[in-house]
């Protein structure tokens, strides 16, 4: 589909969109559904947390 939308987003931008989305989707719909209370005391942390690692395995960090 993003080949169709974007036919010259080269394959490596699709394959890290979909990496940075798999992160964030698989940590926030737990949270959402608090699935993540049973499993820490501060869910907003873990959230943070894996949002820094992120951005430094992006280089993005200040």
């Amino acid at each position: 589909m993003a080949r169709r939308g974007h036919p010259d987003l080269p394959p490596a931008a699709i394959a890290l969109t979909l990496r940075v989305w798999g992160r964030l989707h698989g940590l926030v719909s737990p949270e959402v559904n608090r699935h993540l209370t049973p499993e820490t005391d501060d869910p907003e942390r873990v959230f943070e947390d894996e949002i820094t690692d992120l951005t430094r395995a992006l280089g993005l960090e200040n």
